[in-house]
C-alpha cells in the first residue's frame, strides 16, 4: 500500500501515465467487505452490542457509546475499500491522492476503533 506512493513519486517525467487496475475479484472483495461493515455495524447498533473478534484468543463485545464509534471506525473501512473501487476506475494521474486517503481513512480508522475499546473497557470497569 505505501510503496505504491513511492512508486509513483519515483516515475520519471517523460514516462507515461500506467493507471492502477485491480483484478475483479479484488474489486468485488472490497465491495462486499464495505458493504458488510456498514450492515455489522448497523446491526449492532440495533441489537445493543457487538461482538468484535480481535484475534486467536481474544474477543470483545461492545456495548453503549462503544457501538457508535466502532461504528464510525466501521464507515471509515467502508471508505477505505470504495476509494480502492473508485481508483480502479479513474483513469487520470492522481493515486496519490487516492493512495494518501487510503492511509488516512486506516490510520484514523484504526484510531477510532482503538477508543471504541478502550470506551468499551472504562464503561466494563464503572
Amino acid at each position: 500500500m505505501f510503496t505504491d506512493f513511492f512508486i509513483q513519486k519515483n516515475r520519471k517525467a517523460g514516462e507515461k501515465h500506467v493507471p492502477n487496475s485491480f483484478p475483479k475479484h479484488k474489486l468485488v472483495l472490497n465491495l462486499v467487505v464495505g458493504v458488510f461493515l456498514v450492515v455489522y455495524g448497523a446491526y449492532g447498533i440495533y441489537s445493543g452490542e457487538l461482538y468484535v473478534f480481535l484475534g486467536r484468543r481474544t474477543e470483545v463485545t461492545l456495548h453503549g457509546d462503544a457501538i457508535y464509534i466502532a461504528f464510525a471506525a466501521f464507515i471509515l473501512g467502508c471508505i477505505y475499500c470504495l476509494v480502492e473501487i473508485i481508483d480502479h476506475f479513474d483513469k487520470r494521474d492522481n493515486e496519490e491522492i487516492y493512495i494518501r486517503i487510503r492511509a488516512g481513512c486506516q490510520a484514523f480508522g484504526l484510531l477510532i476503533f482503538g477508543f471504541a475499546l478502550i470506551q468499551n473497557s472504562v464503561m466494563a470497569g464503572a
